[in-house]
Order: structure tokens, then C-alpha cells, then sequence
């Protein structure tokens, strides 16, 4: 009887949400636009590209040729004067006669300008990238000057230059990950558990306080506690309540995440249902005590929407932990929101079993137990 009443509490929080035709809105639809949205930057695999900007004023062979080996690097190459909308914040100046004189011994001087407003760690990345490829350039110059024979006709030289290109590398670079670190997650694998994250907790912390607000407002609280229930029974209700929200929203933004972006969940179903279990317990604690201390539906809302902004942050659910300074992901080993997207990589981004969330499933449980005993101690039924 006690425990059918406490589900009965659980179920009509439950019905109250799903009654409310925004809620749809918030708590599905707008995750998985955010999902996608954030999910289309950072998605390609390796380093970003460099972009430079190429202003060939001499036009020969030669130079040709060296945007061609500047093609074969990690850079996004850009024509001065083709596309207007190009910002040019690299620029590679190849100056006039560049090939005629290169072709009769002469040295040249190729400038990189650079825009002041433009990364200097990325210029210097443009120099590295420049100077490999002028290396190779050179060095297939001087295979062509050996083996062809002399006043050979510049186009000819051309044609030779392109049939040495073809050829396969002499020996070849191989570079391997060392140690134990681990690549940085981006794409969908960053999106998919940064947005299921921050919004599951924000719309647990919104309808939960408000809902718990309401019902001091209008009695409902009192009325309940009326019931054959310990005081402790019906804070239960509540809690219980709230966990069924969160699980159902998680469990619809996994399916969708799954099914509609094509997001890997890892091969460990044990793992995800330990971990999103834990961080249901742990959300759900922290609305029940957002309504027991806070006073109006407003107060709810905004608080609610602060709290789940500044924990999503600085959890690392819009960009990845790793890039944050190092003092500060030790400050957000002390939030729920950093241990959840911690065993979420280690899931989805990593592969790994369910023993590997086994330690942010305890941390999480702890702080749902710590919201729940404050809520306890605050929420007055009468």
C-alpha cells in the first residue's frame, strides 16, 4: 500500500510534465537541434586545417608547381582575387618572374603576410607547411636538372616534374598515438552527451522547481501529506518522480541520438544504464532541493536555468573538458555534470566497458544522495 502510493505520487508529476505541450518542445525537440547543430563543427577527424591564401603575381610552372605540394599539406588554400568573400589572413606572396628566374639559378624571396588580427600559432603552422613543401619542390628540381639533359624546353621540364609527383614515396612516415592519452571527442561523440547533459539537468531543475514551488503555493503538498504516508514517503514520491522524467528524456535522446544521427553508443548497454541511472539520481535530488528552498515559480525558472547553464559549461558539455586550463577541470571534478560527461566519452568516445563508469556512477550517486538529504532537511509539507 505505502509503495503504490509513492508511485502514484511519482506517476501524476510524470502526467503533469507530459500534459504540458511545451514540454515536448524543451525537452526533445530542442536538444536534438542543439545536438545537430553543434554536432556539424569539429566532426572531421586530425588537426584543422590552416587556411592560406596564395597571390601568385608570377604565374610560370614553377610557382604552379608549388601550389600544387602546398596542396598536399594540412592547409585550406585559398586564390587572392578569386573569391571576394575569402578573408585573407595568410598570404603567400609568389613575386613576378618567380619560374624564369628560379630556371636560370637566380634565389627568390617569397613573403607570408600576415593579417595582425590572425593566430600567430597558426602562422607559424603556415611557415612549417611552406617550408616542407618547398623542400620537396627543391628536391624534385634538382632530381629533373640531373636527369635531364641541358636547354631542355620548359615544358618539357613540366611534364617531367609531373611524372616524378606520381611516383611513389622512397620511404614513408608512420605516426602513432604513445602513451595513454586519449584523442579529443568531436563531432556528434561531443554533442550527443554534452547536450543530453545539459538539458536533461536543466529541464529536470525548471519543471522540478516550479512543479514543487506550485504545489506548495496551492496546498497540493499539504493535501499529500495527509495521506497514510510518512513525510519521508512522499518526498520519495517526489523524488521518484522526477527520476522517471529525467530516465524517460535520456532514454528518448540516446534512441533519437542513435537512430536519427547515427551516434555509436559503445557496446557496453550495461555501462550507459549505470551511468544515466546515477546522473537521473543526482538531477533529480538537485530539483527537489531547488523547490524546497526557493520560494516562487519564477525564482524556479531563472535559477534553474543559471545553474544548469554555468554546470554545463564548466562540465565540459559544450566543448570538451580537455581544452579548458588545468586548474579549472579540477574545479569541475567537484560538479555532477563533469563525472557525467567523463563516463560518457568513456562510452561513446573510447569504447570502453562498463567497468570504466563504474567510479563516475559512485560520484554521481553521492551527490544525488547529498541533494536529496539537503532537500529533506528543507522541504516543509505543511
Amino acid at each position: 500500500m505505502v509503495w503504490r502510493s509513492i508511485w502514484l505520487l511519482a506517476v501524476n508529476d510524470l502526467r503533469l510534465t507530459v500534459k504540458n505541450r511545451s514540454a515536448f518542445v524543451w525537452m526533445l525537440l530542442l536538444p536534438l537541434a542543439m545536438m545537430w547543430l553543434f554536432g556539424q563543427s569539429g566532426g572531421s577527424s586530425g588537426p584543422p586545417k590552416i587556411s592560406l591564401s596564395v597571390a601568385n603575381d608570377d604565374g610560370g610552372w614553377i610557382a604552379e608547381a608549388l601550389i600544387a605540394e602546398l596542396d598536399g599539406e594540412q592547409l585550406a588554400l585559398h586564390t587572392v582575387g578569386e573569391d571576394p568573400e575569402v578573408t585573407h589572413l595568410r598570404t603567400l606572396v609568389l613575386p613576378p618572374g618567380m619560374s624564369d628566374k628560379l630556371m636560370a639559378g637566380e634565389a627568390q624571396e617569397l613573403r607570408l603576410e600576415l593579417d595582425p588580427e590572425a593566430d600567430r600559432n597558426f602562422g607559424r603552422g603556415a611557415e612549417v607547411n611552406i617550408l616542407r613543401a618547398l623542400v620537396r619542390l627543391q628536391g624534385r628540381l634538382l632530381e629533373l636538372e640531373l636527369l635531364a639533359p641541358e636547354e631542355t624546353p620548359a615544358e618539357e621540364l613540366e611534364i617531367g616534374y609531373r611524372r616524378l609527383r606520381q611516383l611513389p614515396p622512397l620511404a614513408t612516415l608512420e605516426v602513432t598515438q604513445a602513451g595513454q592519452g586519449q584523442p579529443i571527442p568531436q563531432g556528434y561523440a561531443q554533442s550527443v552527451p554534452g547536450m543530453l547533459t545539459m538539458i536533461v539537468l536543466m529541464m529536470t531543475l525548471i519543471y522540478g522547481g516550479v512543479f514543487i514551488i506550485l504545489e506548495k503555493q496551492q496546498g497540493m503538498l499539504r493535501r499529500q501529506a495527509s495521506l497514510p504516508l510518512a513525510r519521508s514517503g512522499v518526498i520519495l514520491g517526489k523524488i521518484l518522480g522526477r527520476l522517471c522524467i529525467a530516465g524517460l528524456q535520456t532514454v528518448l535522446l540516446l534512441l533519437a541520438a542513435h537512430f536519427i544521427f547515427r551516434q555509436d553508443l559503445g557496446s557496453s548497454w550495461l555501462g550507459l544504464l549505470l551511468l544515466t541511472a546515477s546522473y537521473c539520481v543526482a538531477v533529480a535530488g538537485l530539483s527537489i532541493l531547488l523547490g524546497a528552498v526557493l520560494h516562487t515559480p519564477e525564482q524556479a525558472s531563472t535559477v534553474g536555468w543559471i545553474l544548469s547553464m554555468v554546470l554545463a559549461g564548466l562540465g565540459g558539455c559544450w566543448w570538451p573538458g580537455e581544452l579548458m586550463p588545468g586548474w579549472l577541470q579540477n574545479v569541475a571534478r567537484l560538479l555532477p555534470t563533469r563525472w557525467a560527461m567523463e563516463g560518457f566519452h568513456s562510452l561513446i568516445s573510447y569504447g570502453y566497458g562498463a567497468a570504466h563508469v563504474v567510479t563516475p556512477s559512485l560520484v554521481l550517486l553521492g551527490f544525488g544522495a547529498l541533494f536529496i538529504t539537503l532537500a529533506v532537511r528543507f522541504l516543509r509539507l505543511d
